[in-house]
């Protein structure tokens, strides 16, 4: 699940514009995956190392600055001193939250059974974190600015609330529950609902902002600026163009 929920993230980042943090970032991460095991299937599948080389999308420049032009060329890959330098602490907590995700996966699946959602992206999931600190950082995660490790894309859900109480009117009415239970007696309640608002026609995530644009009524308010950068994008494209064409006129 962890594999497959990766790969929704990566797909997800596709849909944002070319300059978005979220994108650039999953495209690092991809760029250090697919050097680090093409280097180290090399020796023993060199057939399918050099086929998936020859089709990098950008040139490897070794450490004494020549290009590699067949993946024998490059160096085993080394242990990358800041990906090892990562705080303990944040090991911890993304460790938690991947373990989260499996319960929520598992609170999903019975509000799927029970035919209150489809597609997980059909859901809205609720959280009440019993640790104080844990929940103010859950809390930033959700934040309308936050898209990078926004917890409704890890949980690949259309939205995520975190409750203050359990007495809270919005989850009265909600049928299917999960917990996850942590050290020290802490652990966090979920819930699953119905998302609010209507499908995005791009991403076929659910908001309230799909409808209220005019000239892209069905698309959320991501995919709309997106959207709307596209097409900027290619009208200054196309103005260069004809100024090129009228010039060589």
């Amino acid at each position: 699940m962890v594999q497959d929920s990766q790969c929704m993230d990566f797909i997800e980042a596709l849909r944002l514009g070319s300059a978005s943090f979220t994108r650039r970032s999953c495209q690092t991460v991809l760029k250090a995956h697919l050097l680090s095991i093409g280097r180290i299937i090399a020796p023993i599948l060199p057939h399918l190392a050099e086929d998936m080389w020859q089709h990098l999308p950008f040139q490897y420049i070794t450490e004494d600055g020549h290009v590699a032009k067949f993946v024998f060329e490059s160096r085993w890959p080394e242990l990358d001193a800041e990906h090892l330098s990562f705080p303990d602490e944040e090991v911890d907590f993304w460790g938690k939250i991947l373990e989260l995700r499996t319960e929520v996966n598992k609170a999903l699946e019975v509000a799927r059974s029970g035919k209150l959602i489809g597609s997980s992206l059909e859901s809205k999931v609720y959280l009440h974190c019993s640790n104080e600190s844990l929940a103010e950082r859950l809390n930033k995660m959700c934040e309308p600015t936050n898209d990078a490790d926004a917890l409704h894309r890890i949980f690949i859900t259309s939205q995520v609330e975190i409750l203050n109480s359990l007495q809270d009117e919005r989850i009265k009415d909600v049928q299917y529950t999960g917990e996850y239970l942590m050290e020290e007696g802490n652990k966090i309640w979920i819930g699953v609902s119905r998302a609010n608002g209507s499908k995005c026609d791009r991403c076929w995530n659910y908001s309230l902002q799909v409808g209220s644009f005019t000239e892209h009524p069905l698309l959320c308010g991501r995919c709309h600026n997106v959207v709307i950068g596209l097409q900027t994008r290619d009208l200054d494209d196309l103005a260069k163009s004809e100024a090129k064409e009228a010039i060589a006129q």
